[in-house]
C-alpha cells in the first residue's frame, strides 16, 4: 500500500508540474497589422495609432478595406489604434482585426454607425 501511495504521489507531482504554457510558443513578434473592413461608406474616417518609434500619428482613410502594418522598435513598450468615422449612414459597420506576427490577437471588434452616421472603434493595447 505504501508503494502504491508513493507511485501515485510521484505521478501527481509530475502531472501538476507540467505547465501547458511551456508547450505553446509565446508570440514575441513586434509586427502588428491592423485590418479594417466593412460597409461603412462615410467620407471622413481617421486612424490614430502608435508609430514604429513609439510616437503617435493619424492618417485619413479614404475607403474600406484598409490596413496598416507596423514593425515596432525594441524600445516601444506597447501599441494601439483607434478609428473614427463620420458622414456615413446609420447601421453601416466597420470591423477591426489586429494581427501580431500574422496571428490574430483577441477577437475582432465591430462598430455600427449611429443615427448621425458616426462610429468609433479602438484596439486593445498590445504590450510587447
Amino acid at each position: 500500500m505504501k508503494t502504491k501511495a508513493i507511485i501515485l504521489l510521484t505521478i501527481l507531482c509530475i502531472l501538476l508540474s507540467c505547465n501547458s504554457d511551456e508547450t505553446k510558443p509565446k508570440n514575441t513578434s513586434r509586427t502588428l497589422r491592423y485590418e479594417l473592413t466593412g460597409n461603412f461608406a462615410g467620407s471622413n474616417m481617421t486612424a490614430a495609432y502608435t508609430t514604429a518609434s513609439g510616437g503617435t500619428t493619424s492618417e485619413q482613410i479614404t475607403a474600406l478595406p484598409w490596413s496598416k502594418e507596423i514593425t515596432y522598435d525594441a524600445t516601444v513598450g506597447g501599441a494601439s489604434l483607434a478609428v473614427t468615422g463620420g458622414g456615413g449612414t446609420a447601421g453601416q459597420r466597420a470591423t477591426l482585426v489586429v494581427k501580431r506576427g500574422g496571428i490574430q490577437v483577441g477577437t475582432s471588434i465591430t462598430a455600427t454607425a449611429d443615427a448621425f452616421g458616426t462610429f468609433s472603434i479602438a484596439s486593445q493595447p498590445i504590450i510587447f
